[in-house]
């Protein structure tokens, strides 16, 4: 069986680089108001742009990448010979882009081979990198769907938003929480992962910054995160927040290598800029 292994850009990397590990990459779009067009994430709005227009105030909105790209891309597939497609995209609950790649495919004849990382950013990177590596090794596509799932499933992911405003204004929160969080100092902890069935949740409501991150580090402890485990922590625009973290991560982790890398465009247009996220999941 010939497979071509599909992700989109909220996996965090420029579509020109996963090319190049023979992956396929759809850029998501990101919608700005009253603007008729929307622009490629990577492709048109690096992300230093982003980052400017959430400074100058702009509230933006994210969509699947165009239809007309979709369908382009797997005509192409079928052309080429392919039996199959592989798809790890942004999760379900964040996003319908799961269903157009699904519908895409079904209409060229494809098979439509999915996990569901309940996520997005770094575990979803690892995901079809580490699929689409074992493909190369020999392995049953099957096989290598049903070890992706299960390291998706003990995936954890939290998020700590600093910016109440942005997420006021984008309609997340409403005037009066983020008021009363902003005068309390409350720290609004969410997760995304398995649990909540791929939707922003809320964890836990901290008082301060620094207790937030003691608090998820609890939870990766309780849940049993280990030497087995690859540990990231994303940031927008807010590094100071992220080395905290870090610092916070390796002294309950010694044995980690820890990394810190830029929050995906497409989350951060919802969260507003120095935005921590971190995430837990097992090397395969």
């Amino acid at each position: 069986m010939k497979v071509a292994f599909i992700t989109d850009s909220s996996c965090g990397v420029h579509p020109d680089k996963m090319k190049e590990k023979g992956i396929i990459s759809l850029p998501l779009q990101i919608v700005l108001p009253d603007q008729e067009n929307a622009l490629l994430d990577f492709v048109d709005a690096p992300l230093e742009k982003i980052y400017e227009y959430i400074e100058q105030g702009i509230m933006m909105s994210t969509s699947i990448p165009p239809l007309g790209l979709i369908n382009q891309t797997f005509k192409e597939l079928k052309n080429e010979g392919y039996d199959a497609v592989f798809c790890i995209p942004i999760n379900p609950g964040l996003s319908s882009c799961y269903n157009a790649l699904r519908l895409s495919a079904e209409e060229m004849g494809l098979e439509y081979i999915h996990v569901d990382v309940h996520t997005t950013a770094e575990l979803q990177l690892y995901a079809i990198t580490r699929a689409k590596e074992m493909y190369d090794e020999g392995k049953d596509i099957y096989e290598i769907k049903s070890v992706i799932q299960e390291m998706a499933d003990a995936g954890m992911t939290f998020v700590i938003p600093n910016d109440l405003d942005h997420l006021k204004k984008g309609g997340r929160l409403t005037p009066l929480a983020a008021t009363l969080a902003g005068l309390l100092k409350i720290k609004p902890v969410l997760k995304i992962d398995a649990s909540c069935d791929g939707k922003i949740d809320v964890f836990d409501k901290i008082r301060t910054f620094n207790k937030a991150v003691d608090r998820v580090v609890k939870e990766l402890k309780d849940r049993g995160v280990d030497e087995s485990f690859i540990l990231r922590v994303a940031q927008s625009n807010g590094m100071e927040h992220a080395l905290l973290t870090k610092e916070k991560l390796q002294e309950a982790f010694p044995n980690h290598e820890i990394r810190i890398v830029p929050l995906v465009s497409v989350i951060s247009v919802h969260t507003g800029l120095d935005c921590i996220g971190i995430q837990a999941f097992k090397r395969i």
